[in-house]
Parts: structure tokens; C-alpha cells; sequence
């Protein structure tokens, strides 16, 4: 399902602070340097330390999973994945595609008067690459994303990086939405408060991000737009 363009902008319209998820809603940050590429990068940083990986390890393609099995398995390991993933995402966002529409959506709201955040479970140092890349840094006020070191458990769907948007806005959570494509997104909204506008970009998640519980869901970044 699709929400009507009232109920979007009627969601919009009585929010102080706009937070904006950061690979989907704004850009694609593997378009240029695929996600499976830089998740098998990873396995092969690892290699020296002749670890036995878990099954569904050795095939993922999820980078961030990789660095989440990497916490559970002891401080080198973690230190290996995370200095090596936010390396492989720093190339990244060197050729990260932006996402139609966004631009023109992130300086709309700016313009607008509102106060908006990036928030997201990919590095804050390769989400500011982009953001300077695109001459979109000027319009954020805050961007809470991954630090060095942080514990994956409180990337999204825990409500740290979320909470943590809304605190140093000083704002109040039932004032702030999060555009956000993937569920972990509205889960983590739901924790922190906040309410959601799922963006659909690919077939089939329409629903599953209503299911989850998104205030209203759009499948173009323009239908923000008023």
C-alpha cells in the first residue's frame, strides 16, 4: 500500500524535525562498490586470523552483519571488520548514486525552516564524504550515525542513533519523523518515539513496511514534496 499524499503531508506538516535513514532515502552508498563485494572484502581481511566462520558468515552479503558477527567475536576481530568496513565505505561514497529526488527533498525541507538529521547505521565519515560530495552538508544540522568502534548492537533497530538524533536537536520525539526504506528503520522509530515514513524503492515493500508499523509509506523521495 501506498498512503494518500494528505496523510504524508499532513505527517510532514506537523513536524519540527525531519531524520532522513542514509543508504536508500538518499543515496545507494554501494551502487559503484556492490554490498557482496565489500562483505567478501571483509572475509578476506579476516583471513589471517584463520577464524572458523559461521556458516551463514562465509555467504553473507550483508556488510553490516559481518561487523555485528565480528563484535561477538572478540576485540580483534571487531577492530579488523570495523577499521576495514568504514575503509570500504569511504570508497563507496566516492561513487554512491543519489537517490532521485532526495536533493531536491532535503533542501526543500531546509528551506522550509526545519531542522533535519541523517541517521544511520553506516559510517559517519562516509555519510559526510557524500554529503560534501553533493553540496547537501549545509543542510543538516546533526548527523548520527556510525562512530568508530560503536557497538553494532545499538546501530538500527535499537533506538540509540535515533535517540540520540533527537537529543542533540533538543527536540521533542512525537515532533521528529524518520524516512527510512528498511523495517529496521521503523522498528527503531517505534522504540525512540518517533513517528515514520517508510520509503519503498523496491516491489513488495510497500506492505511490508506498512506491516511494520510506518505512519505512511511513499515509493518516490518527490511524493515528499508538497
Amino acid at each position: 500500500m501506498t498512503s494518500r499524499t494528505s496523510d504524508v503531508q499532513k505527517i510532514l506538516s506537523e513536524a519540527t524535525h525531519i531524520f532522513f535513514d542514509f543508504d536508500g532515502p538518499i543515496c545507494d552508498i554501494f551502487a559503484g562498490l556492490p554490498a557482496p563485494t565489500v562483505a567478501a572484502t571483509l572475509r578476506d581481511y579476516l583471513a589471517p586470523l584463520r577464524l572458523d566462520l559461521p556458516g551463514s558468515i562465509t555467504t553473507e552479503t550483508d556488510p553490516l552483519e559481518i561487523l555485528r558477527y565480528a563484535a561477538s567475536a572478540g576485540p580483534l576481530v571487531a577492530a579488523t571488520v570495523e577499521a576495514g568496513l568504514r575503509g570500504l565505505e569511504l570508497q563507496a561514497a566516492l561513487s554512491a548514486a543519489p537517490t532521485p529526488d532526495a536533493a531536491e527533498a532535503i533542501r526543500h525541507f531546509h528551506a522550509s525552516g526545519r531542522r533535519l538529521a541523517i541517521v544511520s547505521n553506516n559510517s559517519d565519515a562516509a555519510v559526510k564524504v557524500y554529503t560534501d560530495r553533493c553540496a547537501l552538508s549545509g543542510c543538516f544540522d546533526l548527523i548520527s550515525a556510525r562512530a568508530v568502534f560503536q557497538d553494532p548492537a545499538l546501530l538500527k533497530p535499537h533506538p540509540h542513533l535515533i535517540t540520540q538524533a533527537v537529543d542533540g536537536l533538543d527536540a521533542a520525539p512525537a515532533r521528529c519523523v524518520l524516512i527510512g526504506d528498511s523495517i529496521t528503520d521503523i522498528q527503531g522509530a517505534q522504540k525512540a518515539g518517533v513517528r515514520s515514513i517508510g520509503y519503498a524503492n523496491k516491489p513488495g515493500k510497500q506492505d511490508a513496511l506498512a506491516a511494520a508499523g510506518a505512519d505512511a509509506v511513499v515509493t518516490a523521495m518527490a511524493q515528499l514534496i508538497p
